[in-house]
C-alpha cells in the first residue's frame, strides 16, 4: 500500500476566516470606512468657513508652530519676554509647523488639514465600533458621526480637539486589533496613544486606561513598549517646566472661575457643584448639540436619552472590562473637573463614538428582551429620526459656509465676524501698519491679536485698580493699551480702570464712540493722581502723533 503523503503541522496554526467587513482580510471591509468619510469630507467643505477662530487658542498654535519653523524653539512668539512654553504640549503645533513647511499657510490652508484629520476621525472611529460591536452599530453610529453639524463645524477650526479624537479612535482600533495578531497593531496603538497626550494633555486618561488593560491583560510586552516610549519622553516635558512660574495648568482647575480669579478657590463643595453643572452641560446640551446640533428642549432630552443607555451598555461590559470601559470613566470623569466656564462639544469629541455606541448596544439589547424582531431596525430608525432633527442645523451650516467663502473669494479677508469681532480685527491690522514693529499691547487676546497684527502683548490684569494696569504695563513694557468691548470682561476690569484715572492715557486710535480703540500710557502714568468721586465714563485727550508710525 503507497503511503499516504501527510503535510507537516505548522507551528501556531491559524484557521482560515473568509473575507467579511472587520476582518483584516478583503477589500470589502473598508468600502463602509471610506464612504463615511466621503459624505463627512463633502459636508465639511460645503459647510467651510475661512474666518479665524476668534478663541484665541488657534493663534497660539500657529505661533507655537512659528517659534519651531522660524525659531527652532518651543517659545510664546506673542509674549515680548518670548518666554519658553509650557501649557500646550508640542505635538498639534508640530503638526502645523510640518504642514506650514509643505506650503499649507494660516487661517485657510491649515483649517484644511483639520478637515483631512476630521475625515479621517470618521473613518478610525467606524472602524473601532465595527471590531467593538460588529457592523450595524458601527454603520449606524458612523452615520451620526459623519453627519454631526457640531463635528463638521468643528472640522474648519484650527484647534487639537479634532486631531485629539483621531489619535484616540486610530489608539483604540489599534489596540482592538492586538487580538487578531494583526501585523502592526501594537505599533499603531501605541504611536497613537503618545501622540495623543502630546496633542493634548487630556490623553492622560488613554495612556492610564490603555496601561491598565494592558497589565489586566498580561500584555506584558506590549505595556513596556508602550512605557518605554511614553515615559521617556513625558519625563522630558515635565521637565521642561518644573520650577517655573505659571507651568502648573491644573492651577486654574481649582479656581472658581478662571475668567475671575477673584472669587478664590473652590472647596470640596464647590467641586460637587461643578461636576454636577457639568454633567447638565455636557447631558443635556453639548451631547445634544453633537448630535442635532442644538441642546435643551426636545433634544436636551434626546441627551439624557442616550447618556442613560450608554451607561446601561457600559455597565453590561464591566464584568470584563475592556480598554473603552476603561477610559471612558476616566475621561468623562476629567471633563466633570474641569471648569465649568470652560465645557464645550468640542471636548467631548473623543468620548462621543464610545458614548454611542454603548448606547446602540444597550438599545438593541433592550429591543430584543422585548422580543420585537430584527432588533437592529430600532437602531436604523433612531438614526434616521437623528439625521432629521439634525437637518436644519446641517442646512444652516451649509448655507453660512457657503455666504463666508463667497464673501473671502471676493475679498473679505475676515467674513461673518459679528461687529465687536470685526473692530478687533479691523484695529490689529490697523496696528500692524501703524504702529512699531516693538510695539507692546496690553489686550483681552493677546495671542490672537499677535497673530493678526505681528505685535506682542499681554492680556490687561482681572482688575478694575488703575495701578493694577499701570503696573502690567511697565512690567510688560507696554505702551498702549487696546479696549475691544468683545465681552464682559472689558467691562468688569479695563473700563473701570481707565476710568478711574484718565490722564494716565490718552487716545491713539478708535473706530467710534462704544467701539475698539487703541489708548497710551502717557510718561509717568503712575505718578498720575486718582479721579475724585465716582468714574462714570471715560473722556481722554488724543495722544501726541509721535505715538504711531509717520503717514505713509
Amino acid at each position: 500500500m503507497a503511503p499516504t503523503a501527510m503535510k507537516a503541522p505548522t507551528r501556531n496554526p491559524t484557521r482560515a476566516v473568509p473575507a467579511m467587513p472587520g476582518t483584516d482580510r478583503g477589500s470589502r471591509a473598508w468600502t463602509a470606512p471610506v464612504a463615511l468619510a466621503v459624505v463627512h469630507l463633502l459636508l465639511a467643505l460645503a459647510a467651510f468657513d475661512p474666518t479665524p477662530h476668534t478663541g484665541g487658542d488657534n493663534a497660539a498654535y500657529v505661533a507655537l508652530a512659528r517659534s519651531i519653523l522660524e525659531h527652532g524653539r518651543y517659545v510664546e512668539l506673542w509674549d515680548p519676554a518670548t518666554p519658553p512654553h509650557l501649557l500646550y504640549p508640542p505635538g498639534f503645533p508640530a503638526l502645523l509647523a510640518l504642514a506650514m513647511l509643505v506650503g499649507l499657510k494660516p487661517w485657510v490652508g491649515l483649517k484644511l488639514l483639520i478637515v483631512a484629520t476630521s475625515t479621517a476621525a470618521i473613518a478610525f472611529s467606524y472602524l473601532w465600533l465595527e471590531r467593538q460591536w460588529g457592523r450595524h452599530t458601527a454603520l449606524a453610529v458612523g452615520i451620526l458621526l459623519a453627519t454631526s453639524p457640531a463635528i463638521v463645524d468643528m472640522s474648519h477650526w484650527v484647534l487639537s480637539d479634532v486631531p485629539f479624537w483621531m489619535l484616540t479612535m486610530a489608539a483604540l482600533w489599534g489596540f482592538a486589533r492586538l487580538d487578531s495578531g494583526a501585523r502592526g497593531a501594537a505599533a499603531i496603538a501605541i504611536a497613537a496613544t503618545v501622540l495623543a497626550y502630546f496633542t493634548r494633555s487630556a490623553g492622560l486618561p488613554l495612556v492610564i486606561a490603555a496601561a491598565a488593560w494592558l497589565a489586566l491583560e498580561r500584555r506584558w510586552r506590549v505595556l513596556v513598549a508602550l512605557a518605554a516610549t511614553f515615559v521617556p519622553l513625558a519625563f522630558v516635558w515635565w521637565l521642561r517646566g518644573r520650577g517655573v512660574e505659571g507651568a502648573d495648568y491644573l492651577d486654574s482647575f481649582w479656581l472658581v472661575n478662571p475668567y475671575r480669579p477673584e472669587l478664590g478657590r473652590i472647596g470640596i463643595g464647590d467641586l460637587a457643584s461643578r461636576m454636577w453643572a457639568n454633567n447638565g452641560l455636557y447631558t443635556l446640551v453639548y451631547l445634544p448639540v453633537v448630535l442635532v446640533g442644538k441642546g435643551g428642549g426636545i433634544a436636551g432630552v434626546l441627551g439624557a436619552g442616550a447618556t442613560i443607555l450608554a451607561l446601561a451598555g457600559w455597565i453590561s461590559r464591566i464584568r470584563k472590562p475592556g480598554l473603552p470601559e476603561l477610559f471612558l470613566p476616566l475621561y468623562v470623569g476629567l471633563l466633570y473637573i474641569w471648569p465649568d466656564v470652560w465645557a464645550g462639544e468640542r471636548f467631548l469629541l473623543p468620548a462621543v463614538p464610545l458614548i454611542l455606541g454603548y448606547a446602540a448596544h444597550a438599545l438593541v439589547m433592550a429591543v430584543r428582551r422585548l422580543g420585537v424582531p430584527r432588533p437592529h431596525w430600532a437602531g436604523a430608525v433612531s438614526v434616521v429620526a437623528i439625521v432629521l432633527l439634525a437637518l436644519p442645523a446641517q442646512l444652516a451650516g451649509v448655507r453660512r459656509g457657503i455666504a463666508c467663502t463667497t464673501a473671502y473669494r471676493l475679498g473679505a479677508t475676515y467674513p461673518c465676524l459679528t461687529p465687536p469681532w470685526q473692530d478687533f480685527f479691523s484695529v490689529a491690522e490697523w496696528t500692524r501698519v501703524n504702529l512699531p514693529e516693538d510695539a507692546v499691547l496690553l489686550t483681552r487676546k493677546p495671542r490672537l491679536f499677535y497673530g493678526l497684527s505681528g505685535r506682542r502683548g499681554r492680556i490687561y490684569p482681572r482688575s478694575p485698580e488703575t495701578s493694577e494696569l499701570l503696573r502690567e504695563a511697565r512690567e510688560a513694557g507696554a505702551r498702549y493699551v487696546v479696549l475691544d468691548l468683545l465681552d464682559a470682561q472689558s467691562y468688569r476690569y479695563l473700563l473701570p480702570a481707565l476710568a478711574g484715572r484718565p490722564g494716565a492715557f490718552c487716545l491713539v486710535h478708535t473706530l467710534g464712540p462704544e467701539r475698539a480703540t487703541v489708548l497710551a500710557v502717557v510718561p509717568d502714568a503712575e505718578s498720575v493722581p486718582d479721579r475724585e468721586g465716582e468714574a462714570t465714563e471715560v473722556g481722554l485727550a488724543m495722544c501726541p502723533p509721535d505715538y504711531r508710525l509717520p503717514s505713509r
